[in-house]
């Protein structure tokens, strides 16, 4: 009953707030992306293709900033190794009782005219739909589809793995001509 409680709660809020959103939606790829955000959920190989794919915008000029969930406490967070300063990693500890993501790194985020957002989580937990939904991003791609998804592009990869996912995207943006 209380998560029933906590996925309404959330859902009113978030079509509230995105209601009051106008973003520029525009079409970008890779010769004409000058910055993307990347969302991504902290966990052991993901962590690994999202930073394989952060470089490779990196080496290419794009101004990268990423965003990981963590579902652990803040605290625990303290002993893990140092990760870069374009990743900011937000916890359970950042959450509201609903399950809104909170703090100055969310709010930054969200802000943020990304030319690309990329939602590497494919799922629909609210802290990505949250933040999918509520980015300026002029574009943004994901690898889930769900009622109300914020998505201009769905690339669904049948075997779900999260390298053929990353190649998909970086095929696209690199093949695709504005």
């Amino acid at each position: 009953m209380l998560n029933f409680v906590k996925e309404i709660t959330g859902n009113r809020i978030l079509k509230r707030r995105a209601a009051k959103i106008k973003r520029n939606k525009a079409f970008c790829n890779m010769n004409s992306m000058k910055s993307i955000g990347i969302l991504f959920e902290n966990t052991g190989n993901m962590y690994v293709m999202a930073n394989k794919m952060m470089k490779f915008f990196l080496a290419r000029r794009i101004k990268v900033f990423s965003i990981a969930f963590e579902n652990i406490k803040s605290s625990e967070l303290e002993n893990r190794k140092q990760v870069p300063t374009y990743i900011k990693i937000i916890t359970k500890s950042d959450l509201t009782w609903y399950m809104k993501p909170k703090g100055e790194n969310v709010d930054k985020f969200i802000a943020q005219k990304f030319d690309v957002l990329i939602d590497m989580s494919r799922s629909s937990d609210y802290v990505y739909k949250y933040i999918v939904t509520l980015s300026n991003a002029k574009f943004k791609i994901g690898g889930i589809q769900y009622k109300n998804d914020p998505f201009d592009l769905i690339l669904l990869e049948k075997s779900n793995e999260t390298t053929k996912f990353v190649s998909l995207i970086i095929n696209f943006l690199s093949t695709i001509k504005v």
